[in-house]
This record gives C-alpha cells, structure tokens and sequence, in this order.
C-alpha cells in the first residue's frame, strides 16, 4: 500500500488536482486529536491542515517519507477544479435514485467507492467527480441535493483511493487504472442550480403552510426582517461570526430574490455593534480572583500561569526587572512589547530561513486585557523610554499609529516611484522621460503602536478594505503591493511590526470570522495583560539603571545589524525536534485557528533572544526562553477565546455531547435549550462547531427511518 499511495498521489497532482497526508485509522491513536479520532483517516497531518495541500512532488514524496502509512486527500474546489458528489449509504442511494428518475443518468465521470460497508457486507458509498465550473465557488453542502448526498467543493476534500477505510477496505476508483487518463465531466446543470438555491431538498418540496420557518420573505421586508433575526442572536449573546452565518444562511434560504452577501454582512455588522444582553460566559475580573460559582463552559478556562523565569532571559528580561517594581504593567506586557521594540530596531538583516521562507524579526502583539484599568498603555510608556535610549531616531520617525488601509501601511514604507514625464515643447508633447515623482521612504523599519486596536480591527472589516490582507503580508515580510490601477506605491523589503492594545470584551465582538480563518488573528501574539501591583503615587525606576538598560541595547542592537542569517546551535537541535511535532500538530476548534502559527511564532522569538545575545546561533537559553513565552501566549489565546468555538450556543452544545457521548438529536437539541432556539439559530452554531472539528453528524438506526444524531469528535 505505501508505494501505491504515493505513486497515486502523484498522479493526481499531475491532473492539477491539490494532495494532502491524511491520518491512517490502522495507527488507532489520531495524533492531531491526542486520543480515538471519531472519524479516523480523514484528519490532515500537516500542521496547517488543507492550507499546506500541494501540487508539488517533491513536497508530495518528503509527506510519505515522513508518513509512509498516511491516506491521501484531494482538496475540492476551485485551485483543484472538482466538485465531488459524495452518495453516503442506503439514504444516500435512494436520494440519487430519486435525482436520476427525474433528472436523468449522471453523466459518466471518475467514481471512487469508499470503503463505508452497508448490512449485506457490500460497499455502501461512493464519490462521484466532476468538473468544478468555471467563475463560480460552489461551497461545501449537507443534505441540500437530498438525504444522504454531501458535496464538497471549495472549502472541502475528499479521501481518495488507494486510502484505507476504518472498515479495513480500501478507497478504490470503479474501473482500475481509470486515473489519471479518464476526463471529467462537468457536473450536471441540475445539480448546480439546486446548489445555487442552497436549500435543503426536504424543504424545497415542504408546503409554505407547515410554519413560519420555511416562509418566504419577499422584496420590501428582507432587511427588517434579518435584521430582527440578528438582533435577536445579539441580545442571546451570539458572536458576531455567529450571526453573520445564521444571517447568510436565512438569506439564501428564505429570502425572494437574495439579498447580495454584501448587504447582508453589513445588517451582521450593524446589530454586532450592540453589546449582548446575555453573554453566556463571564470573564475574570483580575487573574487572580475566581469567579464564585463560574458556568460549566468557563471552569476549564484559567487566567495564564505566570510566565516562567527562562522567557526573561537576557537584555530583555534584565529590562522587565528594572521597571517591574515601579509600574502597575503586567510584566508579560512589558517583555513582549520590548521584544516587540527591539526587533524592529534591529531591521530586516538577520533572518531565519526555513524551506523558501525567510523569517525576520518583526513580530506582531496584541496586550488583551479584562478592562481599561489593564496599565496596558503604562507598560507600552516604559518600553518606549528604554527603546528612545536604544535608537533615537527610530523612536522619533518611525513609530506610527492609526492603522486604517492597506494603502496608508504601504505609503509609510514605499519605495521611490518613477513615473513617465511628458517633455512639452510650446504646450506640445514631444517625447517623454523618466523621473522620480516620489523619492519614497529609505528607513523601511515601522512599528505600528495602536492605542485602540479596536478601530483597526473595524477598518479591516470595512467591505473592499485591503488592511487585513497588507498587514498578513508585512508580517511574512514579502513585497507590499495592492492591485489597484491607482495604487502607485510599493515597497519590496518591508520590515513592519505591531503593537496592539485591546480589552477581552471589544476583541470579542470585532473579531471576524474572517480574521480567524484567512490568517490575520494567528500572525499575533495574545497576550493577557492585568494590572500587578496597587502604586497610588506611581513609580520612579532608576534613570542610571534605564540609561545602562539602553545603552545596553544600543550596542546589542548593532551587533545584531551586522549578522544575515540566524542558525542553530549544535546542543539545539536535539530540544527543537522534541518540541516541533508538538507545536505544529494544531489544536481543534477556534484556539487551533488562533494559535496555528506556534512553531513560526516560536522560531522568530527564539531569533530576537538570540540577536539580542549578540549571537548568530539560537542556543538551548534562547530556545527555551522563546518556549516559555510562547506557552504564556497560547495559553493567554486560550482564556481569551476559549478551548472551543468562541460562540456561547455553540460552546453549549459542545458541552451537551461531553456530558451525552452517546450524542443527540436535533429535537433533544431544541429541548435543551427549552426550544428558545431557532432553526437558524442552531443550524449556525452547529456549522461552526462542526466546522471547528469538535462535533460531527451521523445515522442512529430507529428501527424505522433513520434519525440525524451529532456526536462529539474531541474531548
């Protein structure tokens, strides 16, 4: 199996079609998950899941040296061009039937039989593969062809053959040698105009008579009536990524014509605005004072342990023990941001190279805390006097605030722009040459300190805004660019770094669902940030101790100038392979969203100790000093968003299945929550649970017709 697994993976690559190591069920233990995977063999093995899918062989053979057992998966939609049909069982066989009856034959195309097995010991599932069409995103859908029929499209994969089942059989494709010769058909026009409607097919045929659920809403009442829907989950205590789903969903659903996504994002953005009436969870006032009595979604989430002694290790530590006793900021705060400071002092010079990537030592923060009584802008004030010792100039020139475009980011670093001149000769155009229009900015280190994160995050929530995507682009340091016919600006070798300020309460609600899943939330630092100490009159650190602090750094920093690339130390390697497989397995749900960059993350921290050590080599005390934050962060990324979705219905049903392992139905469901829950209202926290990897759906025989039942996936 393990050479056919390759050589199959390879020629579905040739087809164009993006691959990925699936987890084995034969191995019994998932590694992502820790213990018995519910589903197992379909989890991705790479750290990044379906981002790291690949065309690549060379990428494709290291998997399976790496994994000589691992399934293969082929990522549907549109960089593979496939939409798969996935006909799941007896249910799902009859619902095609029904299709073909009416429709006509499929048209022929590559068909997979899975390795799902029915009673008489005969397969029971298949994959159909079609041509994705072209110019369109069709999403991944349940139930909306009818019962027992799934596609998977953009967003989705599917186990491919030769993979082996939990069943014991293997994936195998319904003629042998069929790949990679067989052309797709294109998928049936039927069956795209049916997705296009996105309802599911028991309620495209139910009367309009059998509730006001399924009635339609026409042209006149649409917003109101979304609107209503959405203020309503706001005042539940629903998240904004919440109601914004559920809102969607509804339009496409209910709506007569559709209102565009557009429009109906900006109702989820107006009714988020409001603070909930019910928030579902209670965060901590001070770290270290335990709510009486906290909700069962809560006893799970503390405030971070303390950050060991080994993160304040060298300059940067010997800066946080000489400010400590005489402010009120969170010492982790103060750490943070001077490594922060420092790192963009130093510049774009030294990196740490890993594959193509170089990694630099910019890094990106965010100070969180329970409230503005937090001293998180007192500790930035600490480490600005000290940096302003460090680099005058620097501190004078380039730090910034007032994040708001893509645009604006770019300009503060551009390149020299040379434009085509006219050379006029009496008011006629003879010829032209060219000129610099714009000398642009020679010191491309910026450091971007925002007060009020808040507004930044608005901005980029902002429709058509490219401050999200210009921010991802400065922390991995490639050319900054917008393409825009009036964009003029550029800048090639961008060395930006962010420090952001924020309270739990105003991240939680400007959040996007977007943020979390393009990337934008997991280039950040999270850290919790609480006052430490009670100083009525403030605090005066010795200006001699600070003035040897800075000056300290000053010739550390140019050290650092003068070093290219940074390397490990030979007593390194050994403590960085032990922790790298732990850092790059992931984490289910929201908190493995956020925290999906831990092993890049800890790289660059681990760099800056060691550049701030005068050394090109990341020895064992910069490795674990760079752990030791790290730790602080991710655990401060789990009180603020919590070990679960982050929606409170969502988090409550999560909790349901671990008190229920032996799952529930949608009606026990309703139940639950005394039916003060509406269909749209479940439907959304049940997409994002599951969407999270925590929950998942299946059959419970009845003796009748079979019950939908969810079931969790991780405990």
């Amino acid at each position: 199996m393990r050479v056919s697994v390759l050589s199959e993976a390879l020629d579905y690559a040739k087809r164009g079609w993006l691959t990925v190591p699936l987890h084995n069920p034969k191995q019994g233990v998932c590694s992502c998950r820790k213990k018995a995977c519910g589903s197992p063999g379909k989890h991705p093995r790479t750290a990044h899941g379906l981002k790291d899918a690949s065309k690549d062989a060379a990428q494709i053979k290291s998997w399976w040296q790496q994994w000589p057992e691992a399934n293969v998966g082929i990522v549907t939609g549109r960089e593979s061009g496939l939409l798969v049909l996935d006909v799941d069982g007896e249910d799902g066989k009859a619902s095609l039937q029904a299709l073909i009856e009416e429709h006509g034959s499929l048209p022929k195309t590559l068909c997979a039989l899975t390795g799902r097995m029915g009673r008489d010991d005969k397969r029971n599932g298949c994959h159909y593969y079609f041509r994705a069409p072209a110019g369109a995103t069709i999403r991944n859908s349940a139930s909306v062809l009818g019962k027992g029929l799934d596609i998977r499209a953009e967003g989705g994969y599917v186990v491919a053959p030769p993979s082996l089942h939990p069943s014991g059989r293997l994936y195998e494709w319904l003629a042998p040698g069929i790949v990679p010769g067989q052309p797709l058909a294109d998928a049936p026009a039927w069956m795209l105009a049916k997705l296009a409607d996105g309802k599911p097919a028991q309620q495209q045929t139910a009367p309009a008579q059998q509730g006001t659920q399924t009635a339609s809403i026409g042209e006149g009442g649409r917003n109101h009536a979304l609107a209503s829907l959405g203020g309503a989950m706001r005042r539940k205590g629903m998240t904004p990524a919440a109601i914004e789903a559920a809102l969607l969903a509804e339009n496409a659903a209910r709506c007569t014509p559709p209102l565009p996504d557009a429009e109906v994002r900006e109702i989820a953005r107006s009714v988020s605005r409001y603070e909930p009436a019910e928030t579902g969870r209670t965060i901590q006032a001070r770290p270290t004072e335990q709510p009486t009595a906290p909700a069962p979604e809560q006893q799970k989430r503390q405030w971070p342990a303390p950050m060991g002694e080994a993160a304040y290790y060298g300059l940067a530590g010997e800066f946080v023990r000489t400010i400590a006793p005489h402010t009120e900021a969170d010492p982790a705060a103060l750490l943070v941001q001077v490594l922060v400071a420092l790192g963009s002092i130093i510049g774009r010079g030294p990196h740490y190279r890993a594959g193509a990537d170089k990694h630099h030592a910019n890094l990106f923060a965010v100070i969180v805390g329970n409230s503005s009584k937090a001293r998180k802008g007192t500790s930035w004030g600490e480490v600005n006097r000290v940096a302003g010792i460090t680099d005058l100039h620097w501190s004078k020139t380039r730090i910034s605030s007032g994040l708001s475009t893509g645009e604006g980011l770019i300009h503060a670093v551009r390149d020299s722009i040379t434009e085509s001149v006219p050379i006029k000769e009496k008011g006629r155009v003879i010829d032209t040459q060219e000129q610099v229009t714009d000398a642009g900015e020679t010191d491309k280190r910026l450091l971007c300190v925002e007060g009020e994160l808040g507004q930044t995050l608005q901005c980029a929530a902002r429709e058509g805004s490219t401050l999200s995507a210009v921010v991802r682009q400065a922390w991995d340091g490639v050319p900054l660019r917008v393409l825009a016919k009036s964009a003029k600006a550029t800048c090639l070798e961008p060395h930006i770094s962010v420090i952001g300020h924020i309270t739990i309460t105003e991240l939680q609600r400007l959040l996007t669902a977007s943020d979390v899943a393009n990337g934008f939330a997991n280039r950040f630092l999270w850290v919790c940030s609480a006052r430490s100490q009670c100083l009525p009159f403030g605090g005066t650190a010795d200006p001699e101790a600070l003035s040897a602090t800075g000056a300290r750094a000053r010739a550390a920093v140019e050290v650092a100038k003068g070093i290219s690339e940074v390397t490990w130390a030979a007593e390194t390697r050994a403590l960085w392979a032990e922790v790298y497989g732990q850092l790059s397995e992931g984490k289910p749900g929201l908190l493995g969203s956020i925290v999906a960059r831990a092993e890049a993350q800890t790289v660059r921290l681990a760099m800056l100790y060691a550049l701030l050590d005068c050394s090109a080599e990341i020895r064992l005390d910069h490795l674990k000093a760079a752990l030791e934050l790290w730790r602080y962060s991710e655990d401060s990324a789990a009180y603020i968003f919590g070990q679960s979705v982050g929606d409170p219905t969502a988090d409550a049903i999560v909790q349901l299945l671990r008190e229920r392992p032996e799952g529930v139905t949608r009606k026990e469901l309703s139940d639950h929550f005394d039916r003060n829950k509406t269909k749209a209202e479940l439907d959304a926290a049940l997409t994002l649970a599951q969407s999270s990897g925590l929950i998942r759906v299946a059959r419970r025989e009845t003796g009748g017709r079979p019950a939908e039942v969810w079931l969790l996936v991780s405990v």
